[in-house]
């Protein structure tokens, strides 16, 4: 019997047949040097506490609702992995200036009115607290959907020797899928622990992870991914020599 997936009940009859004809969705499968990479898991994404998405918008806009902290909870074992095997972990830092100039057109499209709650340095924008960073690890500040636009993660990836991207946040279909469609355009392996992503819309997060597992990732339970992690060596912490 074939395991069920969160997309199945959004596909249609059609979706299953090509799905089955085409045969999309193969295993990439791992890579020898992965990095964990934490996207926008921020207090104006997740909430101050666990609560349903109509109550939590009522503080911030971008609320994900309770499936927030039941991606966090997931996301936790796996740090501590990284950690514990010296892998590279990512963040990143997702916030504007208080007079939005830096989000541009994004403006008009997204935002609703003065966005107090995605003002940089604010406890809205800072990552919550079980997943806080740590002074090794790297922090991508970005004001467009992919970490890897305008940035320096690319560079980051190519110094730390990285061939596998393990993708945990949010949004699904937003700034996750961004990075991951680059990552696999960059030819990086890219892994998205399936509990471990998050979005506001359910058909978008279901639909987004069946899209994302088709062609560009490997959309797998966490537990595996723990399981990948565990068989890994401690990895020899980087240093830069002084000049």
């Amino acid at each position: 019997m074939s395991q069920t997936r969160i997309w199945d009940k959004f596909l249609t009859e059609r979706d299953k047949k090509v799905l089955a004809a085409a045969g999309y969705g193969k295993r990439g499968g791992f890579g020898t040097r992965p990095a964990l990479f934490i996207i926008d898991v921020q207090y104006n994404f997740c909430g101050d506490k666990p609560e349903d998405i109509l109550e939590g918008l009522k503080q911030y806009r971008t609320h994900c609702g309770r499936e927030a902290w039941d991606a966090v909870a997931h996301i936790e074992p796996l740090l501590h992995l990284a950690r514990e095997k010296n892998l590279p972990v990512f963040y990143t830092e997702s916030a504007r200036r208080k007079d939005m100039l830096d989000s541009g057109v994004q403006v008009g499209k997204n935002h609703r009115g003065t966005e107090k709650t995605s003002t940089e340095g604010t406890h809205a924008t800072r990552t919550v607290e079980p997943l806080a960073p740590q002074p090794q690890d790297i922090l991508i500040g970005k004001r467009k959907p992919s970490s890897f636009f305008g940035t320096i993660f690319m560079s980051h990836l190519n110094f730390l020797d990285i061939d596998t991207l393990i993708l945990t946040g949010c949004t699904t279909s937003g700034c996750l899928r961004a990075t991951a469609v680059d990552a696999y355009s960059y030819n990086f392996k890219v892994v998205i622990p399936e509990e471990c992503a998050f979005d506001r819309f359910e058909a978008s997060h279901a639909v987004n992870l069946f899209d994302l597992n088709c062609k560009y990732a490997d959309v797998i339970p966490s537990a595996e991914v723990a399981d990948y992690l565990g068989t890994l060596p401690v990895r020899a912490p980087f240093t830069v020599a002084a000049g």
